[in-house]
């Protein structure tokens, strides 16, 4: 049985003579047109099956083994949640990667381009060093809980995340496809489910492709219950050695309340990185604190 949202109503005389009268008068018929601008046109959309999109994300993943990168960054502090906004312009940023977790990452602060923080993780813990702060963070990666300074969130396994879209598992994971519009632009968005141990599905992610090119616009990451963890936009793809790669990603941590936004000046794929430069070491004088360990409660930004 279908309902209807729509309440039907006797038609009123009075309705339709009023119409009819501010029809018949000069100026009140309104014709409007919008002209895009020709940057702003997309190129025609292109078709593609599940397969094929899988195909391509697969072919990337599998593309890059390590990545040493000159970036530009654009981490924001705090969000409207939060009440607080808080941003800093001309990061200078490092980026060590190898597959599948060696992660490291150095953001230096404007002019004086000395270090605001350095991170690393080999996928089960994560190290981050905070020099104006003196702080040394330890902690294992799963492990969330969020600090009352937003920039404490930062993980490197976060970064990772967004800057190799995990490949996709066709003898594991079940997919669904939907067409998606936004702005002028369409898309492709497979969803990957993942099967629990219940025998139900679980959304794990939501990959985005521009039509116009069937490259990855956007990917979105989900935990249990369906939390939804991370959210990434790409654009401004270049050709890096034969690795189509994006040169602008943004990270949005919603539930960590903070942003970031890497812009990639310098990008070298599948060179040879010494195992020492993952490593991380607490500075003599650095405040350590070891995150999960016993200790009182910290309270989140905003509360």
């Amino acid at each position: 049985m279908r309902t209807s949202l729509f309440v039907r109503r006797k038609p009123v005389w009075g309705d339709l003579a009023l119409v009819v009268a501010l029809l018949a008068v000069p100026g009140c018929a309104v014709r409007r047109t919008t002209r895009v601008p020709p940057s702003q046109i997309p190129a025609p959309a292109r078709e593609a099956t599940v397969a094929d999109l899988i195909a391509k994300v697969n072919a990337q993943s599998e593309a890059i083994r390590t990545l040493v990168a000159t970036v530009d960054l654009e981490p924001t502090a705090g969000s409207v949640y939060s009440g607080v906004i808080k941003e800093y312009r001309d990061v200078r940023g490092f980026i060590l990667l190898e597959k599948p977790a060696l992660i490291r990452m150095i953001g230096q602060a404007p002019v004086v381009r000395t270090n605001i923080f350095d991170m690393v993780s080999d996928g089960q813990e994560f190290r981050l060093y905070i020099p104006p702060k003196q702080k040394f963070i330890v902690g294992k990666t799963e492990f969330r809980r969020p600090a009352k300074n937003s920039l404490e969130n930062l993980r490197p396994q976060h970064i990772l995340e967004a800057l190799l879209v995990p490949s996709m598992d066709s003898s594991r994971d079940k997919y669904v496809l939907e067409e998606a519009e936004e702005g002028w632009r369409r898309y492709y968005v497979v969803m990957v489910l993942e099967p629990r141990e219940d025998g139900e599905l679980a959304l794990r992610r939501k990959v985005w492709f521009d039509r116009s090119s069937l490259e990855v616009a956007r990917l979105q990451i989900y935990g249990p219950q369906g939390a939804y963890l991370e959210d990434v936009h790409y654009s401004s793809y270049q050709d890096f050695q034969a690795i189509r790669y994006p040169s602008r990603i943004e990270i949005d941590r919603p539930i960590e309340d903070y942003r970031l936004a890497i812009t990639m000046v310098k990008a070298t794929f599948n060179q040879p990185i010494a195992r020492e430069k993952f490593e991380l070491q607490k500075p003599e004088g650095a405040e350590l604190v070891e995150l999960g360990a016993a200790r009182g409660p910290e309270v989140p930004r905003g509360q």
